[in-house]
């Protein structure tokens, strides 16, 4: 068969198919749903979504306080969330989005690691503006710990299933 021969016998196919949708089985209800109502479903916006888009806010209007990887990261002042707060409207962010966005910063290992007593703090503009006191670095190694206990039990319980 020459390709003069494919040619013709894929625009026969696709001429066939023209007029039909091809719609995964499990869509097939809600797009025939959809086209009925005249509603289409936006993907849902999950809240670890909303903080993520915070965090990328933040880091770039405020590099020297929330660097991006693999800078590692440094010890926010104490009360910067009253500062991040203060300005989340003007930063395009709600009050709840800069909420859990500075929370998913300040969680995980790479922000717990870098709690060592004696680190300076900073605050927005990357000004110090204190110490990592030894309760907050040992706060910073308890949960650091906490995290790999629970993460090794989720390991073997998936060995056991």
């Amino acid at each position: 068969m020459g390709f003069e021969q494919l040619a013709a016998l894929k625009a026969q196919l696709n001429q066939g198919t023209s007029d039909k949708e091809v719609v995964p089985r499990a869509r097939k209800v809600t797009v025939e749903v959809a086209r009925e109502t005249g509603l289409r479903s936006k993907p849902r916006r999950t809240s670890a979504d909303a903080a993520a888009r915070a965090v990328a806010t933040l880091q770039r209007q405020f590099p020297q306080a929330f660097p991006r990887a693999p800078a590692p990261k440094v010890p926010l002042k104490v009360g910067i969330l009253q500062d991040v707060l203060a300005r989340a409207a003007s930063l395009g962010l709600s009050e709840r989005d800069a909420r859990n966005g500075v929370k998913l910063w300040c969680r995980g290992q790479r922000y717990w690691s870098c709690l060592v007593e004696g680190n300076v703090r900073v605050d927005l503009t990357g000004a110090i503006t204190g110490l990592v006191t030894a309760a907050e670095a040992e706060y910073g190694t308890s949960q650091e710990r906490t995290r790999l206990a629970r993460r090794r039990e989720q390991l073997a319980n998936k060995r056991r299933a």
